[in-house]
């Protein structure tokens, strides 16, 4: 039996990467805003979300939305988390590493979350008690646990500061791990979910760009860990997601 929220998210995930896709065509799609050091917003980012939100509103008028460009609308406890663009600076410049992200709070917990990343051709997607899929095959954390086989994706935010950062690296590569940094906390997550990567971590993480990837790496097999909601919805925290090797990949990557 289908899940009504669940193939809500996945068509409407779709149709917002291909109105990205589209939109990078053209000069007025790239039109940039710049919000911070190499964050960027585009035009594109703002009629993507545009388009999930009128979505959710035509077909859940009763869900709140919370969206990275337009925030929170609605006071419901069920909230949509949206991120239409999660990697900007990637999709701007053509590097595949970027996706539409859609997660679902009931109130109570994260119960759903569609990530698409069109250039890689990759749709991830979960609810809760239900196996996590990648394309529509069953996907699984990696079963790696020696830290010299381990690869760990890192997230960057200027919100912590750079030593700390620096510091972590150096721990991760002294232990034998090797790292990434790939600029979308999405693409992180659903390589930790897919089997790709042994972890995903980033200090300080909204909950928009990671909503989506908890639900779908939890329903992979791996152990996440985030800020309680709703507190997440409104203030970014630490934010990681392995696999079955969460204690030790916690320790070196946590100051």
């Amino acid at each position: 039996m289908g899940d009504t929220r669940l193939e809500f998210a996945e068509a409407i995930a779709r149709q917002a990467g291909q109105l990205a896709v589209d939109l990078r065509q053209h000069p007025d799609g790239l039109e940039i805003d710049t919000k911070g050091p190499q964050d960027f917003v585009t035009a594109a980012d703002l009629a993507v979300e545009t388009l999930i939100r009128e979505a959710i509103a035509a077909r859940f008028p009763e869900d709140a939305v919370l969206g990275e460009e337009g925030g929170l609308s609605g006071d419901a406890a069920a909230c949509w988390i949206i991120d239409p663009i999660d990697g900007t600076a990637n999709y701007m410049r053509g590097i595949p590493d970027w996706a539409v992200s859609i997660g679902y709070f009931d109130g109570m917990e994260l119960t759903h979350g569609v990530i698409f990343a069109p250039d890689l051709g990759a749709l991830a997607s979960a609810r809760n008690g239900q196996p996590a899929r990648l394309n529509g095959a069953q996907i699984s954390v990696s079963d790696r646990s020696d830290l010299g086989h381990s690869l760990v994706v890192l997230g960057y935010s200027q919100r912590v500061g750079l030593s700390d950062h620096l510091d972590r690296i150096g721990r991760l590569l002294e232990s034998g791990c090797e790292y990434r940094r790939q600029g979308a906390a999405t693409i992180g997550l659903m390589s930790v979910a897919i089997g790709r990567v042994e972890a995903y971590y980033e200090p300080s993480l909204n909950a928009w760009d990671a909503a989506a990837g908890l639900v779908i790496v939890r329903a992979a097999g791996g152990s996440v860990s985030a800020p309680a909601f709703p507190d997440f919805l409104q203030t970014p925290g630490e934010v990681m997601a392995a696999n079955r090797n969460m204690d030790r990949l916690a320790t070196l990557c946590r100051n």
